[in-house]
């Protein structure tokens, strides 16, 4: 409860039964917004009323919603809102209001007292119409006959977004507190992920991929994208650290193969053809062991990009997990799907920096290259990126593989690598890997040199 010059706001519970229906607390919002900028000229009740984020689909009411688009296009330009301005700007633009709607609007507003409480109540009536929303989905996914995980992981994703909903509490202090929190946590435990590639942890900032980073590693196919998020996993996994893999090409028990042949230097054919002499079995054996000790979850049937987004929070959430690998960008479904397909790839950008800043963990976001590096025989560059310059914007390091004609053709056992963008330290670089096919192990080339 707001507590003001002596004087108190009456309860949470007593506002609730005032106002009657979701209209009338809209334009009570609206009307204590602009009662208070005029008096004072600073536009601040808006400003915080957004900071708690409402938004335009917070308002039901046709004449409401525009008022409050107006007053925040008003906003942006500097314009100090008042009746006159927000009337003024209304009779600009295409809509059916009617004068008196607007000019009564201040008749609506409650005292600045109140205004937290209104706040409060406009994301309550929001969080809760979502929520029976939510529960319409998830009646008509069990009518069709959708898989429980699906639901399950939909219903994460809606509910993560509806919780997220509340008033900022950021203060300069606060801020500073926490700030300091972080940075002192990180002396004694660094969270930057090794690659296992010497040569490659050398060129990235601190040696590794850090919390908050989306980091792109691309290449055209059969070029060791896959090999790589793999052995990266591997040696992320024995440094005893929390991975989750999204892989959306192959099967877990496929991937599993690949991970035992890694790590057992085994090839991946006595799988199938085998495993005799006696020391290739306990090598596998050995491998078991060690692997199932391994703090990784690996998902192979999550598509659609906000299954993965409820999932990875969900995983996060119970085993704190230090580093995501997704394998591959191209293969998500978008949650947008009447846009273009670069528009798609750039929504898919946008919420796995938005993942890996909330989580405050390494994204590995593996993506595929068009066909212009390869005809033009040369390295890729951040325009080869296939289908969005908005990783190009989003990343903050991006790694090719690649591989000459010649080499693809000889069947080389190496690729190479160049670090195209990193937001801090050393920018162009590039090198080779070792890459043996029938391993998939990745190692550093200049330790053969």
């Amino acid at each position: 409860m707001v507590q003001g010059e002596g004087v108190s706001p009456p309860p949470f519970f007593i506002l609730t039964l005032n106002i009657n229906t979701m209209k009338e607390l809209e334009r009570s919002l609206l009307g204590t917004i602009l009662k208070a900028e005029i008096n004072d000229g600073s536009n601040a009740l808006l400003t915080e009323a957004r900071e708690a984020g409402i938004s335009s689909e917070f308002f039901l009411a046709y004449d409401t919603r525009a008022m409050w688009d107006a007053m925040c296009e008003l906003d942006s330009k500097g314009v100090v809102l008042d009746t006159v301005s927000l009337f003024t700007h209304l009779q600009k633009g295409d809509n059916e209001l009617k004068p008196n709607e607007v000019w009564s609007i201040n008749d609506d507003g409650l005292s600045e007292l109140h205004y937290s409480n209104l706040v409060t109540e406009m994301v309550e009536g929001y969080r809760t119409s979502r929520l029976s929303r939510l529960s319409l989905t998830i009646k008509d996914a069990l009518s069709e006959g959708k898989e429980s995980e699906e639901i399950l992981t939909t219903v994460q994703s809606h509910c993560d977004s509806i919780s997220s909903l509340a008033p900022s509490q950021d203060t300069l202090e606060s801020i500073v507190d926490e700030t300091y929190k972080d940075v002192t946590s990180k002396v004694n435990y660094c969270k930057y992920l090794k690659t296992g590639i010497q040569s490659i942890d050398d060129v990235l900032y601190r040696n590794g991929y850090g919390p908050g980073q989306l980091c792109v590693l691309a290449s055209r196919p059969g070029c060791g994208k896959t090999a790589y998020a793999l052995n990266f996993l591997r040696n992320t996994c024995m440094n005893n650290n929390a991975a989750l893999l999204f892989n959306l090409e192959m099967g877990a028990s496929q991937i599993m193969k690949r991970i035992f042949s890694i790590h057992s230097n085994l090839n991946m054919r006595r799988f199938e053809d085998g495993l005799a002499p006696e020391h290739r079995v306990q090598a596998l054996k050995d491998t078991t062991k060690i692997v199932k000790g391994w703090k990784c979850h690996i998902r192979d049937r999550v598509y659609k990009l906000d299954h993965i987004l409820a999932t990875a929070r969900g995983m996060h959430r119970k085993h704190s997990l230090n580093g995501i690998i997704i394998d591959y960008c191209q293969l998500i479904k978008p949650m947008s799907q009447n846009i273009s397909r670069e528009q798609q790839v750039a929504e898919i950008s946008r919420e796995m920096k938005l993942l890996a800043k909330d989580l405050d963990v390494p994204v590995i976001l593996l993506a595929q290259v068009n066909r212009e590096s390869e005809k033009d025989d040369r390295s890729p560059i951040m325009s080869d990126l296939r289908e969005s310059g908005a990783l190009e914007q989003d990343a903050d390091s991006i790694i090719f593989l690649w591989q000459t004609l010649s080499e693809k053709e000889e069947q080389a056992d190496f690729v190479r690598w160049t670090l195209a963008k990193q937001r801090e330290g050393i920018g162009y670089s590039q090198g080779r890997i070792n890459f043996y096919k029938a391993t998939q192990r990745m190692e550093d080339f200049s330790q053969f040199i």
